[in-house]
């Protein structure tokens, strides 16, 4: 039986003299260093062996991919989810980085197969408008004589303006009189009034706008910068070209615009003049 520390601490208080058996029960009340301490004498350990893994559970835990996958990002990146992205985005300064679409984000650039995409979706939606210029062509290459003769008049300008303006003012002094009447003119009696005329009517029609662009965001009303209801409207995707669809009405002052659906870009709005 261990002998009590207040006991052993009496027997050596000052003027006391240790006998041969208190000195041997002192000694025997404590562990020499050469001794093993018994495991049931020491206190909670058993407590502190329960608390720690065993060798296998530890060396699992090592090579588990999931491990803490609730507190750090994997090397695969695999539990982040959008928001995290993000936050290490700005963290790292690249939160303008052009990213491609996977399978559950979208991205900020296109691929080159999607621009191909939208090049082929470009160049057919263009058929449409390819095949109302055509018909515009044809009005002008029409067999009417008035329209060829104005066609032929309006080419020879493009040609040569200073030619042109030099038929006005070198012609002047012709008074030929004009046998036919010619439609569109006011019956123009000489070649010097005929001249004046088609000279009017021509820099009228090289002068006058017979298209215009106007870019919105939204559904919208504008002023008709082309001041006529006779117009075909067209809108694209600014970015892609795709044609969106919309509701549109035109008057000689303003033309309304309604975006059927979303858009992500702003949308360029194609006003085109056309014969009545």
């Amino acid at each position: 039986m261990n002998t009590p520390l207040n006991t052993i601490i009496n027997w050596f208080k000052t003027g006391e003299i240790p006998t041969e058996a208190q000195f041997k029960s002192t000694f025997l009340a404590f562990y020499h260093k050469d001794d093993p301490i018994p495991r049931e004498s020491i206190e909670g350990l058993k407590e502190i062996l329960q608390s720690l893994v065993e060798e296998g559970s530890f060396e699992e835990h090592l090579t588990d991919p999931q491990a803490h996958s609730r507190y750090l990002a994997l090397l695969n990146a695999a539990n982040l989810n959008s928001a995290d992205v993000n936050s290490w985005k700005n963290k790292l300064g690249i939160s303008n980085a052009a990213t491609t679409d996977s399978s559950d984000q979208t991205g900020t650039t296109y691929t080159k197969i999607q621009i191909n995409d939208f090049v082929d979706a470009l160049k057919n939606a263009d058929k449409d408008l390819a095949l109302k210029i055509e018909n515009i062509r044809k009005i002008l290459l029409s067999n009417d004589l008035s329209l060829d003769e104005l066609q032929e008049i309006i080419d020879f300008i493009k040609r040569s303006r200073n030619d042109f303006e030099d038929l006005k003012a070198g012609l002047s002094e012709d008074k030929i009189k004009i046998l036919h009447d010619y439609n569109g003119l006011s019956h123009p009696k000489n070649q010097q009034e005929f001249n004046r005329q088609i000279h009017d009517k021509v820099i009228l029609i090289s002068e006058t706008r017979t298209s215009a662009v106007v870019q919105v965001k939204e559904s919208a009303v504008f002023p008709n910068v082309l001041e006529t209801e006779n117009v075909i409207i067209q809108a694209r995707d600014s970015v892609t070209g795709q044609k969106i669809n919309v509701d549109d009405y035109a008057t000689n002052q303003t033309i309304e615009v309604k975006i059927l659906g979303e858009i992500v870009y702003p949308i360029n709005i194609l006003i085109l003049k056309v014969k009545p």
